[in-house]
């Protein structure tokens, strides 16, 4: 029992790390904007904060650890609270003028402001906690009870938020009980001399408490003085988080302005707007009796397309509260056109649907945003189309929507609209293009059917006898002028001749659309992003491994004695990033095949926290049970061997979760769980043995776990940087997935290198 309680504050520092983390990013995001950018901006600097205080607690003395640990403890559940309201706060000060997009300075700002000081404290506790558990187990021992409860106590905290943000808590109470539970068992684990401070942890958490019992008007004030920044002079009006975003809806006179995770989605009602796109998009299709619309339902389309022939529209909405969300503020006739009995209402993730439906529409309307998200992007790729085109009427039209250029594409709008055009030609033989700014792209599988000749479609209007105020046959000539629509189409498929298709492997669309958002901020990452996007892919992949081998060479070259301690460094740095790495293919993997990746996130987390405590767990074992200094250097190198395996595998495994996929939800979370179980194994199964060869080489306890905790967290927030927005996206998965192995195999060959034919001991 002593141990169990003992065991409170490694538990409660991993608890905090990865509840403060999610806490943390998801603010981000919805500080600028929805940018999904600021994701991989936020991981590094929390990573890099991790690395810093790991680095700053091994330089600490001994005999101080346990006090300093419970000082991190206590901070740490302090930390997520302050950097809640400090990140609203700078938003609003810093934030860009109205109408404009945050760049990636003030992202930067953001996430160095709000993720480096927690970070710093989970690397500093980290360290100075494994100095501190030197005193009552071997060295070794220490550093892999640390390891495996803290990722246990993760694998809790992500789950936790998942459970409590959204559907029961907001970000800012839910912080402050996290933080208080935390601090409660931590106090608890004082009292067995694992750390010593009870004093300062009773204090975080009546600090924790006091910060829960004023959530509610701290939230509220923190909340307004946000969208003050994001939506100057628009009172808000309502706030809600849900499992899958932040929804935050201004507005005054009538006019309601809905915005989703930061990033503007629409305004309503508006009689005009809804009018003419509804009426051109429903004379797109000849026979638009059965409809499918995916998305937008607040934009007051389906009650312009009940007037026409229409038997049945169906609606899928992703998020069921964003509906309930804005409903009771949608004009009475769009409400009253949601009760019509023509209608009927999905909550499900659209490309779940398509794949389940059996259904067949004349009309599918996809007029979602630009894909700057994954989730946003995956509504846009060759297998996206295909899933529509199963599901089309022979006279079927399907109309996507992306925004472009008045006159003359180019640049990364000329690549994403042709990365997008592309993608539908391969799945659709007849594809159609209107002019911009609001490009329509119309496809389907008869040229009879898919037209934009202002006379076919005028004349569809005129059989329907539909009267309009804001619509009118006369105004098809001017939305769709023959030159124009053939000088359009002809610069589209220009376009689409020097870029990809978008795929679900290889989300093209995706970098085009980050490049364009960031150019629009007058910024250099927009720039960065866009030429590293065109850089050919050896010249992308040799530039990813010559930092590897540089630190490579640099580690057989150092003295003798050193060598393996250094050997080991750069292989949890490597591990580290390759850690990184797994986890976003598989994560991206799950949320292209089901979709909703925040509301299964905790989950999928978990699997893989698991993941690290089992493979320390039994690296330990094999440690404790040979002896480190007994044999030589097995156990890395099959760490590193493993590691590598399951790289070079993970594009055919991705394939085999996917497939499972096609059986629902549950069979998607537990095959891409197992994935990320496994990945989990052997990236957890380096550190103990990597520690055991620094311990053997001299080091002290602390310092041997503070520089492997650095190393770790270097090479995963790097990969954090760069994996999400630029080797996905360009790469693809399968090419990703490789190039980690490459990785791993460079770091194998210098472990090997460094200690040719030696013991761990003699180094």
């Amino acid at each position: 029992m002593k141990t169990l309680v003992q065991h409170g504050a490694f538990f409660a520092a991993g608890f905090l790390a990865v509840a403060a983390q999610v806490l943390l990013l998801r603010e981000l995001v919805v500080d600028v904007a929805g940018d999904e950018l600021a994701i991989g901006i936020g991981l590094a600097a929390w990573l890099l904060g991790i690395a810093v205080g790991a680095a700053g607690g091994r330089r600490r003395p001994v005999r101080r650890a346990s006090r300093e640990a419970a000082m991190g403890i206590a901070l740490l559940a302090l930390l997520p609270v302050l950097g809640i309201v400090a990140g609203r706060l700078l938003r609003s000060a810093l934030g860009p003028d109205s109408g404009e997009l945050p760049g990636l300075g003030l992202t930067a700002l953001l996430a160095v402001a709000t993720l480096v000081p927690p970070g710093g404290m989970v690397g500093w506790t980290f360290t100075t906690l494994a100095a501190s558990a030197s005193r009552l187990w071997m060295a070794t021992e220490a550093i892999t009870r640390l390891y495996v409860v803290e990722s246990l106590g993760s694998l809790v905290g992500g789950l936790a938020v998942s459970l409590l943000v959204g559907p029961h808590l907001a970000p800012l109470p839910a912080a402050g009980l996290l933080g208080a539970l935390a601090a409660l068992l931590a106090l608890l684990a004082a009292r067995t001399g694992v750390v010593e401070g009870g004093k300062t942890l009773a204090a975080a958490v009546a600090l924790c408490a006091l910060a829960l019992v004023g959530s509610r008007s701290l939230d509220s004030w923190s909340e307004r003085l946000r969208f003050s920044g994001v939506a100057p002079g628009i009172p808000l009006r309502a706030v809600r988080d849900t499992p899958l975003q932040h929804l935050a809806l201004g507005g005054s006179n009538g006019v309601w302005n809905l915005y989703a995770s930061g990033q503007y989605v629409s305004s309503f009602p508006d009689v005009y707007g809804s009018e003419s796109l509804g009426h051109l998009v429903a004379c797109l299709s000849p026979r638009p009796e059965r409809v499918l619309l995916l998305g937008g339902t607040e934009r007051g389309l389906v009650r312009v397309l009940l007037r026409h022939p229409v038997r049945e529209i169906v609606v899928v909405e992703p998020d069921r509260h964003e509906l309930a969300f804005v409903r009771d503020r949608l004009a009475d006739q769009d409400r009253a056109a949601l009760d019509d009995p023509r209608v009927r209402l999905v909550h499900d993730d659209p490309r779940r649907f398509l794949g389940r439906s059996t259904d067949r529409f004349g009309l599918i309307l996809a007029l979602g945003p630009d894909p700057v998200t994954l989730l946003r992007a995956r509504l846009g790729t060759v297998e996206f189309f295909r899933q529509v085109a199963a599901r089309l009427e022979p006279d079927g039209v399907v109309v996507a929507g992306v925004r472009t250029a008045p006159s003359v594409l180019v640049g990364e709008t000329a690549a994403l609209a042709g990365s997008l055009f592309g993608a539908m030609r391969e799945a659709l033989p007849v594809v159609r293009a209107t002019p911009g700014p609001e490009t329509l792209l119309v496809a389907g599988t008869s040229a009879e059917a898919v037209t934009l000749d202002p006379e076919t479609l005028a004349g569809r209007w005129t059989d329907r006898a539909i009267v309009a105020d804001s619509f009118a046959a006369a105004l098809l000539p001017v939305l769709l002028p023959p030159e124009r629509v053939a000088a359009f189409e002809t610069a589209l498929a220009d376009a689409s001749a020097t870029v990809e298709p978008s795929r679900d492997d290889r989300p093209a669309s995706l970098v085009h659309a980050l490049a364009r958002r960031q150019q629009t901020t007058a910024g250099r990452g927009g720039r960065a992003i866009g030429a590293m996007s065109r850089l050919p892919v050896p010249v992308l992949v040799l530039l990813a491994l010559l930092p590897s081998l540089l630190v490579a060479a640099w580690t057989v070259r150092r003295p003798q004695g050193r060598r393996a301690a250094a050997a080991a460094s750069h292989a949890v740095a490597v591990t580290g990033a390759a850690g990184m790495g797994f986890s976003l293919l598989v994560l991206l993997s799950f949320q292209a095949r089901v979709g909703a990746l925040y509301g299964a996130l905790g989950a999928l987390t978990a699997f893989f926290m698991l993941g690290l405590a089992l493979g320390a767990t039994l690296a330990h074992r094999v440690v404790r049970a040979r002896g480190v200094g007994a044999s030589p250097l097995l156990a890395p190198r099959l760490a590193l061997a493993a590691a590598l395996s399951y790289s070079a595998a993970l594009p055919w495994t991705l394939q085999a979760a996917g497939r499972a996929s096609g059986s629902g939800q549950v069979a998607a979370l537990v095959a891409h769980g197992a994935l990320l179980l496994v990945a989990g194994v052997v990236t957890g199964a380096l550190f103990p043995t990597a520690a055991a060869i620094r311990l053997a080489a001299g080091d002290e306890t602390g310092s041997a776990a503070g520089r492997l905790e650095t190393a770790d967290h270097l090479g995963a927030a790097v990969a954090a940087l760069v994996g999400a927005v630029l080797f996905v996206p360009v790469l693809g998965f399968s090419r990703t997935a490789w190039l980690l192995a490459a990785l791993l195999a460079i770091a194998l060959v210098a472990l090997a290198r460094a200690t040719p034919g030696s013991r761990a001991g003699e180094s």
